[in-house]
């Protein structure tokens, strides 16, 4: 290997504390995509060299998920960057894509990542993207859309109503799209490159890896049953390539796999400790346990619950080829795959172990069958025979899944695990080890105050401008109405913010004078409407006053009776004529007076006033929104690609940076059952 990194005391212990818990257990890293961070984990390799522990190390492909998901109604293919044979180029936002999911077919450029802006995000920075949204002169779609995507990130999708498990998708079908998604993420990472010759290095190595790429998919098939080269083999060839290219060999100890290699079920397979925990879920003395153990762990959260998915169901799926990939329901008298087509097979007895699982599913649809565990289930299959690879941030069902084991080893079913092992990159810390002239997209050049840098001063700052911009999300969330806005802004940015805020206070002020005098108005109205009830409830009164002295002059027998009342039955009358008048007065004196309420702040001047201080609260709001975008993106997004940075960063951009995050990765290790790792 190149200039291998030396031991460090920190990395020793960890690899130390390994050999004890998992002795020669092989390492795996699994991954959808090779042009994400898999790759990058062969830093490992370096540091078990420098330590002499080395142990053996599988990278393998994730290839039993589909391709991408989008339901068809929340998107147009018309609308997406590239589009052919299929496929579709698409943008992650929270509006039109916010159902998007892709794995085996995305990519970030340098300093992009699939962190998305959510509007929810916004609203605790205090923005108000409705009230932007509405104004916009792109529309309100075109804006939702561009302020909540993902900078720097963009995702293949298959444009078919079903899309194919990556297996099973054909490398010279997908290649033209494959090829656009390079394009797109190496083109994207060159502008982030200010300096000529090494930009011109740049696109040297991003012409490798395409070529590289065509290479293979356009190589005779080198599979034994002569089937095309699918995506998934592609990226298990490249696994190969990009070892080559970041570390300078393939070790003899590292190999190459795929879950649909790992995971195969058949009967000849069932017995690995990997479907033990499956065998926890079949066994009838065990299942209640395990199923009420899962449905804990996942209560509060966004994934179902086993009754969700029907009765019998298990936290497992199984692929099978050509017919998808569906969730298994197991009762006494029938196995069920929710396949995208469900498919219904009746039992002779009831399946209660792995061994009769697999005979079941092998008579039924081969020996070609893939059983995967759900989000919770996946990594503990695994880690009975493998230590996972991680970055920091890596999986983030594992603490659902960390519960779920600790729930089944409470209730009496222990499920035995390898730690996992976690790597803490330096990503950032070490861009410096060569000075990149950097040329920051708009969001880093807004928070680090300068458009171009030196890698060097980046490493240097990047921490500290992330907290100045968490801090500035606070402070944004912090102003309440325009006015605090307006002050804010001048405050922290200057001109032209401060003439604004000047202008906004002066046409306030004369707003407010309107208001004070339509509030004087507006009492007025309200003392003439309290007068108003007050006289027709004192109609009402004498209404009924002089029915009453009518009925009693008419029942009197005394003539002076009879005569006094009709003297106060007058009386009523000639105060209900005084009343209405008084009422008809008042209904004269109410429009006047709205009369005047309209028309204050209605006059050519007025108006001009009121559109102005409107477009100043509606200036300082988009102020406000690209502030929070700028922010959210750098505070966020800065960590982020820290934890979990793209292996074919280093190879563009420099080598020098690779070895130096390579030097000072930290590792620690992860029990997934607490107190009962391996």
């Amino acid at each position: 290997m190149q200039e291998p990194v030396e031991c460090r005391a920190s990395v020793e212990r960890v690899l130390e504390q390994l050999d004890r818990e998992a002795p020669g257990v092989p390492l795996l890293a699994l991954g959808q995509t090779v042009f994400w961070d898999e790759p990058t984990k062969s830093l490992l390799l370096w540091q078990m060299e420098a330590c002499q522990r080395v142990r053996p190390f599988f990278f393998g492909v994730h290839d039993t998920d589909y391709f991408a998901r989008l339901h068809a109604r929340e998107w147009q293919v018309a609308n997406s960057e590239w589009q052919g044979n299929g496929f579709a180029l698409l943008p992650h936002n929270d509006y039109s894509t916010r159902a998007l999911w892709s794995s085996a077919g995305e990519i970030s450029c340098l300093f992009g990542s699939e962190l998305i802006p959510t509007r929810a995000r916004y609203r605790e920075a205090g923005a108000q993207l409705e009230k932007v949204a509405q104004c916009h002169p792109a529309g309100r779609t075109a804006f939702l859309d561009a302020i909540t995507e993902a900078w720097g990130w963009r995702g293949l999708v298959a444009t078919g109503c079903v899309p194919p498990p990556v297996y099973e998708i054909p490398i010279r079908e997908v290649l033209p799209a494959l090829d656009a998604l390079l394009l797109w993420g190496f083109e994207r990472t060159m502008e982030c490159l200010a300096d000529p010759a090494q930009r011109e290095r740049a696109r040297q190595r991003a012409e490798m890896i395409r070529q590289r790429v065509h290479e293979l998919a356009e190589s005779p098939s080198e599979l034994d049953d002569g089937a095309p080269l699918s995506l998934a083999d592609l990226y298990r060839y490249l696994y190969r390539d990009f070892l080559v290219w970041l570390i300078g060999r393939v070790p003899e100890r590292v190999g190459f796999t795929r879950t649909t290699e790992l995971l195969r079920f058949t009967p000849e397979t069932a017995h690995r400790p990997r479907f033990q925990l499956l065998q926890r879920f079949l066994d009838p003395r065990t299942r209640p346990v395990c199923e009420r153990a899962y449905n804990e762990a996942v209560a509060g959260t966004e994934i179902y619950a086993l009754d969700e998915f029907g009765e019998g169901a298990l936290p497992f799926d199984l692929l099978i080829p050509r017919r998808g990939r569906g969730t298994l329901l197991l009762t006494e008298r029938y196995l069920t795959v929710l396949t995208p087509e469900p498919i219904i097979l009746r039992l002779k007895q009831p399946v209660e172990s792995v061994d009769a699982l697999a005979k079941v599913i092998t008579q039924a649809f081969g020996d070609g069958c893939t059983l995967i565990g759900k989000a919770l289930t996946l990594v503990p299959m695994l880690s009975h025979e493998f230590v996972f690879v991680f970055n920091e941030r890596g999986s983030p069902y594992l603490h659902l899944s960390a519960r779920m084991l600790q729930r089944m080893q409470q209730e009496g079913v222990p499920v035995s695990t390898y730690p996992l092992l976690r790597l803490r990159y330096a990503t950032w810390d070490t861009i410096g080890a060569e000075c990149v002239q950097l040329r920051l997209p708009d969001h880093l050049a807004t928070a680090f105050g300068e458009r171009e840098l030196c890698s060097e001063q980046f490493a240097r700052r990047w921490r500290e401008v992330v907290q100045a911009q968490k801090q500035l999300l606070r402070m944004l969330g912090a102003c309440r109405s325009p006015r605090e806005l307006m002050r804010f802004l001048a405050e922290r940015y200057g001109e032209p913010w401060q003439q604004r805020a000047i202008e906004y206070e002066r046409l306030h002020a004369q707003l407010q004078q309107l208001g004070k005098q339509a509030d004087a108005l507006r009492q007025q109205a309200h003392a003439l409407h309290a007068e108003r009830r007050a006289l027709k409830q004192e109609r009402a009164r004498l209404e009924r006053e002089k029915g009453e002295h009518f009925r009693q002059a008419n029942q009197s027998s005394s003539e002076r009776e009879r005569e006094r009342h009709m003297a106060q039955r007058e009386a009523c009358e000639q105060r209900l004529q005084a009343i209405t008048i008084q009422l008809r007065t008042i209904r004269q004196q109410l429009r006047q007076l709205l009369t005047q309420r309209l028309q204050i702040g209605r006059t050519p001047d007025q108006l001009t006033v009121r559109e102005r201080v409107q477009q100043l609260e509606y200036e300082a709001e988009v102020a406000r929104v690209e502030l929070a975008r700028h922010a959210i993106l750098t505070a966020e997004g800065l960590p982020l690609t820290n934890a979990r940075s793209t292996a074919w960063w280093f190879l563009l951009v420099s080598d020098a940076w690779f070895r130096a995050n390579a030097q000072q990765t930290e590792l620690y290790l992860e029990s997934l059952s607490a107190g009962h790792s391996r």
